[in-house]
């Protein structure tokens, strides 16, 4: 059982080890895109923090958006879609 846990712990101190040399040789970039194939590969959930870590600290031009700004994306939309049918409806008015 000690083999075991020592063993997953090298595991994890080399991932991180390999991180750190990555982020600093390889540049932030490739970091975020290794973090983003990780959330995917083991399906969690992105947070609001996560996204502004990728996009606006590593680079990356569209990562995954949580569900709070994927709402937020379809109620902007669908506002948007509403005003252009008023606008529509308003200019067959007033011609």
């Amino acid at each position: 059982m000690i083999d075991l846990l020592q063993n997953i712990g090298f595991v994890i101190i080399g991932y991180l080890l390999g991180m750190a040399f990555a982020g600093s040789f390889i540049g932030r970039k490739y970091m975020g895109t290794v973090d983003i194939m990780l959330h995917k590969l083991f399906r969690r959930k992105t947070t609001l923090a996560q996204y502004l870590y990728w996009r606006y600290f590593c680079g990356i031009e569209k990562p995954p958006k949580p569900e709070g700004i994927k709402r937020v994306d379809e109620a902007i939309r669908l506002f948007n879609s509403l005003i252009e049918r008023v606008e529509k409806i308003i200019g067959k008015i007033h011609v």
